[in-house]
């Protein structure tokens, strides 16, 4: 693997890679409208109190769940690592797992070889990106790109770029469901509609700047979430749909003599020693 090609395989794969780990969903079209244009359709009709037990309820109930089949769309813009990418497949929290395809990538469509399409597996907390056989043959053979984000926790600034800010945004619904209701400024919306979403929609402000909006359905689940966040010069909005919560997946991880590590991988390439 060239020196160049190598590099910018890196970045992308860990890109895509590590928001699987750490994020979440969807201001493209995933068959809902942007939250923007119709959460606001009448003004808001509860109090702070009503809105908090509403979040609670639903913190509650996927906390229960433990997992949900998932529609995402990443957005990055600015900073040094601009992008998109579109997920689906299923999360899960309590532990952190996911089995989920990527598609429509600007980051997979940058790299010479990489599949246009291809499937990421979180479990115990690493991330496995399927290279695709073109990638596999420039890296011995080894399939899975192995990828951890404690590098960007650890103050790797390298690590922190590929991942364009992705740290900041964190795919624990449960979690961030609990935030929100303990946050000062939540406010209900008033009813949301998407497609035949029906829901009402509720916004506030994590504890670490952060904003996020949440549409919960009549059932008490959670229907879609809307992270928002700016972190060295890009913006990072993640939009997530939930379904059929309870949903199982295998979350197995790759044989390990089929992984290739990042951190080495990387290592690897900027000492130009790429060739696999």
């Amino acid at each position: 693997m060239s020196r160049s090609v190598g590099k910018r395989a890196a970045v992308a794969l860990a890109a895509a890679a590590l928001v699987t780990a750490v994020a979440g969903c969807q201001d493209g079209d995933t068959g809902t409208k942007s939250s923007s244009a119709s959460a606001t359709a009448k003004p808001g009709t509860q109090s702070a109190e009503q809105a908090a037990q509403a979040l609670r309820t639903a913190h509650t109930k996927a906390a229960e769940a433990r997992s949900a089949r998932v529609g995402m769309r990443l957005s990055v813009a600015g900073g040094t690592a601009p992008g998109s990418s579109t997920f689906t497949g299923v999360q899960a929290w309590g532990p952190q797992a996911a089995e989920l395809t990527v598609s429509d990538s600007s980051y997979l469509a940058a790299i010479p070889g990489a599949p246009a399409e291809t499937r990421v597996v979180t479990t115990g907390g690493t991330t496995y990106v399927d290279l695709g056989a073109d990638l596999t043959a420039r890296t011995g053979g080894k399939r899975w790109l192995k990828a951890q984000p404690e590098g960007a926790a650890a103050g790797d600034e390298l690590m922190l770029q590929l991942t364009g800010g992705l740290a900041a945004v964190n795919m624990d619904l449960p979690k961030e469901l609990g935030l929100l209701a303990g946050s000062a400024a939540v406010e209900h919306l008033g009813p949301a509609k998407g497609g035949d979403v029906r829901a009402e929609a509720y916004r506030g402000k994590l504890p670490d700047g952060r904003t996020m909006e949440v549409w919960i359905g009549p059932d008490g689940f959670p229907v879609k979430s809307v992270v928002r966040a700016e972190s060295g010069g890009s913006v990072t909005s993640l939009t997530t749909t939930y379904a059929e919560y309870g949903a199982e997946a295998g979350f197995r991880a790759p044989p390990a003599g089929d992984t290739v590590d990042f951190v080495e991988l990387l290592k690897k390439v900027l000492a130009g020693g790429g060739r696999g």
